[in-house]
């Protein structure tokens, strides 16, 4: 049902290309536009991916030096020939489009290191789920993207020891956040048109923040992590990031799946193809209740001016706006809840994945830090030092079994979920409305940059509530700064609301006038 829906808007579309080769930049089509263009045969998927790998010649390591690619597939172009071979021009709507997998997620015959040396010849055997979702309906790896290094930052957002420093693609002086960056900087940079990420603490919402792309973390279970390398299940997710909402409704429609291997999607009623129809039926802000979260302001000047346009956009659109201050407890989530879950998690959960990598691979954290020890001295990249000393941390810290993890898992969060939902219920709102981070694109490591104006200790503050009790949250463009960077805004809703946070931000995507950056 969900494909005819789909193919018959697709065919709305047609009218939009020559009945001869299509002639425009292929690698900036939609996903829509890029069912129409293959189905038809306007267009080859050998001619999309080359000219995706054409895009990654010039502008990654060469040309912007993005840095946001570690490996390309060798077999990406020959997947693309069979499906040319094979089109009969009624495809599944990913079916021969490729995408770029962040490197922390599992991929068969293509290393998976999490942008760590110890894990540089780590061949998975089998694909992630959400990536075995994908190839299923005839999508094609393109390649694996960097990251912060096994999906922590320290400081050093896009860096890892393997892959070196993702780069900003609005100013090499600015990283792209963390720890998806290189997903990000990619499709921000026409790599690929739409590449997988993880979220923890605010890994896929960061980044498209501050690369003018849509990110969204779906509600805790909505998609499988089993073939993902694990920072924190409580809080880890697979998602996305796309350029536009109907895209990140597209891909969502596939990967959203009960995963047997995770028990975590269990929890979630998966409903079958709505979000794609959720952002191409009706949408509208009129009478719709956001709250605007005023706990995270005063970052950066900016950044809050963003925010009072969105807001003042949807009012103007008919939603009714309330400005809220949340209970003091949500201005920050890490030291009470994600931090001590993650010190305590990661250490047995890393251990489990790393038990069950081929041999030759480290198959445990004693053989890891071995390993890791080895190659900080001899890489050609050395590891973080703060990384280092959060893997020290982890290493010999207190696990699952602490009084203080205990608590939290059954007192803290419960009491936080219960507060949230009582403020929405309350107030009869639909979501809360906030600028993704509190400042703009971070400077590098790196580089200086005295343009850089960030009075917040922490700006990732905003995104540790829908991390801390597995929320939905959608980062869509906001607007820019004085220096022409991007300020994401976000909607966040109840769980399970991904659809409607979905067309909230489809709503808002289509009044707002500053959401294009190319």
């Amino acid at each position: 049902m969900y494909k005819k829906s789909l193919m018959i808007f697709l065919a709305s579309l047609f009218a939009c290309f020559s009945v001869h080769a299509y002639e425009g930049d292929i690698t900036k089509l939609s996903l829509p536009q890029m069912r129409v263009a293959l189905d038809s045969k306007q267009i080859t998927s050998e001619q999309l991916i080359t000219a995706y790998l054409k895009n990654i010649e010039k502008n990654d390591k060469k040309g912007k030096k993005i840095n946001a690619v570690i490996y390309i597939n060798p077999d990406a172009l020959a997947q693309a020939r069979n499906f040319d071979a094979n089109n009969n021009g009624k495809n599944l709507p990913l079916a021969g489009i490729p995408f770029l997998v962040k490197d922390n997620i599992n991929t068969a015959g293509i290393a998976t290191t999490g942008g760590t040396l110890p894990l540089k010849t780590s061949i998975p055997q089998a694909n992630a789920f959400v990536v075995q979702k994908l190839i299923d309906q005839g999508a094609i790896v393109l390649g694996k993207t960097n990251l912060s290094e096994l999906a922590a930052s320290y400081g050093r957002l896009g860096y890892s020891s393997l892959g070196g420093q993702t780069v900003n693609p609005f100013n090499e002086k600015r990283d792209a956040s963390g720890s998806s960056s290189g997903s990000a900087a990619a499709v921000a940079m026409n790599f690929a048109p739409f590449a997988l990420g993880t979220d923890t603490s605010g890994s896929i919402r960061g980044p498209a923040s501050t690369t003018a792309t849509v990110g969204l973390r779906p509600s805790l279970g909505l998609t499988g992590r089993s073939g993902v390398i694990p920072l924190s299940l409580s809080a880890d997710t697979v998602g996305v990031i796309t350029r536009d909402v109907t895209d990140q409704a597209i891909v969502l429609d596939v990967i959203n799946a009960v995963d047997l291997n995770d028990a975590a999607t269990l929890n979630l009623n998966h409903l079958r193809n709505i979000f794609y129809k959720a952002v191409t039926g009706p949408v509208s802000l009129v009478g719709k209740r956001i709250g605007i979260i005023s706990n995270f302001d005063g970052g950066n000047s900016d950044v809050d001016k963003v925010r009072d346009h969105a807001a003042a956009l949807i009012k103007n659109h008919g939603a009714i706006i309330e400005e809220i201050k949340l209970p003091e407890i949500f201005n920050d989530l890490w030291s009470p809840v994600l931090g001590p879950l993650g010190l305590a998690e990661f250490r047995p959960q890393m251990n489990a994945y790393l038990s069950a990598l081929p041999s030759g691979s480290p198959q445990n954290m004693d053989e890891f830090m071995q390993e890791l020890i080895k190659e900080t001295k001899n890489g050609t990249y050395l590891i973080n030092p703060g990384r280092f000393q959060g893997l020290m941390d982890n290493y010999t810290t207190n696990t699952t079994d602490s009084a203080e993890y205990i608590s939290i898992l059954t007192n803290t969060i419960p009491y936080l979920r219960k507060a949230f939902s009582q403020i929405m219920d309350e107030n009869n709102f639909d979501a809360l409305l906030f600028a993704t981070m509190r400042c703009p694109p971070s400077v590098r490591y790196d580089k200086q940059d005295l343009t850089y104006k960030c009075a917040a200790s922490d700006p990732y503050t905003p995104s540790y509530i829908a991390s801390a009790l597995g929320l939905p949250e959608i980062s869509i463009p906001g607007g820019r700064d004085q220096y022409n960077l991007p300020v994401g805004i976000s909607f966040l809703g109840r769980f399970g609301d991904d659809a409607e946070i979905l067309k909230l931000a489809k709503a808002f995507e289509t009044v707002n006038k500053n959401i294009s950056y190319k």
